[in-house]
């Protein structure tokens, strides 16, 4: 992939209401940023770009070119006095304005029919020559907006990659989708669609304009009185367009993010039997989409035959002066055609401004994300981590999500080198925080994380979660092969490596039971396996990773009693010289921790080993007791 252009200082964000309150000449103003910011993902394929820039050119003299050719074909072909025979004569040269004199060549009858068979055959050549320019303009601007198409889908997919979770809390994962798959290839394709257009039919329209007036300047003035008219319509009709065409975006980003949204929570729909409300809200933004796309393609479609009636009464002037002048047949047939070879050009002229359109709304959009700043990004000088210890502390670590709602403040504590630390109380005190902060998901608003005694936001972000292992609550695994699911852990694994994971997380054995084994397809979020078999899978992942530094989220809360077992087993192997935090749930699962972190409210109440802490903690011994009196009753 070519290197693509680095984001820029934000764009001016005009809004759908704004859009369409723009004249037309402040409409294309505005148009000039995102256009000129599109030429950038263009320039790495400039050679392909200005050949077919070239060839549109081409294509655009040619058609003027074409007209004299037909010229010659039609005086030659079509009968004239049939007292005289049929003479060869140089075609008349407007420019010139005679004829260059030749010798005559008297022909009979078989002769002339091969010459007119010679000469017909004169006007597929010209089609084809004609053909295959637009057919290698077209095809370098197909090849460009292409490449564009790709740089730009990956320049923002990459962006949206390096983005902070706060980032993702505050949009709609349908509205991302939308305008990294829709959205970027309207504005490459719309793009290239219009720099091609740009040169093509204007440079045909001028050349062909041009030859009707040398061969007829009277005839031309007659038939293209009206063409300023032609544009009338399209003036009138484009800031209606604009308006609606916005509103189709915005629109069709709603679909995205309501298909997703039921996808996403599909068992949370079949639940609750909410299928036909999810139809009905797919349905009514579905149709007000199609009613949209309606209103403002209907005036797109107007456009055309309101700019070929205005046309006719031009070519009704031009049939009336050759009329009054008994111009003759061939060459009355040779200005019709170049007459009507003009219109398409001028019809495809009119839906310019639509394109412009569609080319800003787009662009602003997917430039709107690739300009959004990183909340957590790398310093220039940042240092990689490596040789990692294991060492962690929080300094006075503050952070809140929303404004004056602390969901961790006054956060102090160490964790030693290969102890291992568990996070405990009610859920909203504060513990998954911690892991986010630790992650570096988030900043803290006040205070520092240090590993190995250096303050985390100096490390590179990759390093950093390079030497952490995690085991989430939440499992999340991909439409993928079990192999590569534990993979993901670390893309450098060997087989060996996979395997003894697997046997590590007592996942290897139901592994081996499934038709193709590790090379099995678990479906979407891993749907085809149990919550047991889905959770181990995930220790698996952490467990291949091998960081230095591992965080489990109540790893075995999925677990059997048997499975639970091994697994407390192998993670105890696993915390040998390693650092572990745990996060619990449930407080049988981390009795044996060096050291226990009881908080409430966002805050740390007491850190100790679990004979100290429930003694001297209150907090504590209370949910000590409730959970297990709660299993003595069970």
């Amino acid at each position: 992939m070519a290197k693509s252009p680095q984001p820029n200082a934000p764009m001016r964000k005009l809004t759908r209401k704004e859009v369409s309150k723009l004249s037309t000449k402040e409409f294309l103003k505005e148009a000039g940023a995102p256009v000129k910011r599109l030429y950038e993902y263009v320039k790495p394929y400039k050679l392909r770009f200005f050949i077919g820039i070239f060839f549109g050119v081409l294509f655009g003299l040619y058609n003027a070119a074409m007209i004299f050719g037909m010229k010659f074909v039609f005086e030659t072909v079509l009968p004239g006095d049939p007292d005289k025979p049929r003479q060869l004569e140089a075609p008349e040269i407007p420019i010139i304005n005679k004829k260059i004199p030749l010798p005559e060549v008297n022909l009979n009858d078989d002769q002339a029919f091969w010459v007119v068979i010679g000469v017909c055959g004169f006007i597929p050549v010209l089609i084809a020559i004609r053909g295959l320019l637009n057919y290698v303009n077209q095809y370098c601007m197909l090849w460009v907006g292409q490449k564009v198409l790709y740089d730009l889908r990956s320049t923002c997919f990459n962006r949206l990659m390096s983005q902070s979770l706060q980032f993702y809390s505050k949009q709609k994962t349908g509205e991302l989708i939308q305008t990294v798959f829709n959205q970027t290839r309207m504005a490459a394709s719309t793009g290239s669609d219009l720099a091609a257009n740009l040169v093509k039919h204007p440079i045909s329209i001028l050349s062909m304009v041009i030859a009707l007036f040398f061969l007829d300047w009277i005839f031309a003035v007659c038939a293209l009185f009206v063409f300023p008219l032609c544009m009338v319509p399209v003036v009138q009709i484009s800031k209606k367009v604009r308006k609606a065409g916005g509103r189709e975006e915005e629109e069709a980003g709603a679909i995205m993010v309501t298909m997703q949204e039921a996808f996403a929570g599909i068992r949370v729909v079949k639940s609750h039997a909410r299928e036909d409300y999810e139809s009905n809200r797919f349905n009514s933004a579905s149709k007000l989409l199609m009613q949209l796309i309606m209103r403002w393609r209907k005036a797109i479609i107007i456009v055309a035959p309101m700019v070929e009636t205005v046309a006719s009464f031009g070519i009704g002037a031009g049939l009336a002066y050759a009329w009054a002048t008994d111009m003759p047949a061939s060459k009355f047939l040779v200005l019709y055609a170049a007459l009507i070879g003009i219109y398409p050009h001028v019809k495809a002229l009119s839906q310019l401004q639509i394109m412009v359109q569609k080319t800003l709304v787009a662009t602003t959009k997917v430039f709107s994300i690739i300009d959004k700043p990183l909340d957590i990004d790398d310093k220039e000088n940042a240092i990689e981590l490596k040789n990692c210890k294991g060492e962690i502390e929080f300094k006075d670590v503050a952070f809140n999500y929303v404004k004056d709602t602390p969901a961790v403040q006054g956060i102090n504590f160490k964790v030693e080198q290969g102890k291992s630390y568990a996070l405990v109380g009610e859920s909203g005190s504060g513990k998954s925080t911690l892991f986010s902060l630790l992650l570096r998901f988030y900043d803290p608003k006040q205070g520092a994380i240090l590993i190995d005694g250096v303050d985390i936001r100096d490390y590179s972000q990759q390093s950093l979660r390079d030497n952490i292992g995690i085991v989430n609550q939440d499992t999340f695994l991909f439409h993928d092969t079990i192999y590569n699911n534990i993979r993901y852990g670390n893309l450098d694994a060997t087989k060996e490596d996979i395997y003894r994971a697997a046997e590590q997380a007592h996942a290897h054995e139901f592994i081996l039971a499934q038709d193709k084994g590790y090379d099995t397809v678990i479906g979407d979020k891993g749907g085809n396996l149990s919550g047991g078999q889905q959770q181990r899978l995930t220790i698996a992942r952490a467990f291949v990773r091998s960081a230095p530094i591992l965080l489990l989220d109540e790893a075995t809360s999925a677990l059997d009693s048997k499975s639970e077992a091994h697994i407390h087993d192998a993670i105890d192997k696993l915390s040998q010289d390693r650092t572990v935090i745990a996060i619990a749930h449930r407080l049988s699962t981390i009795l044996n921790a060096d050291q226990i972190v009881m908080m409430k409210d966002s805050k740390i109440l007491d850190i100790a080993p679990h004979a100290v802490l429930v003694e001297r903690c209150p907090e504590y011994k209370r949910l000590y007791d409730l959970q297990f009196q709660s299993q003595e009753e069970i």
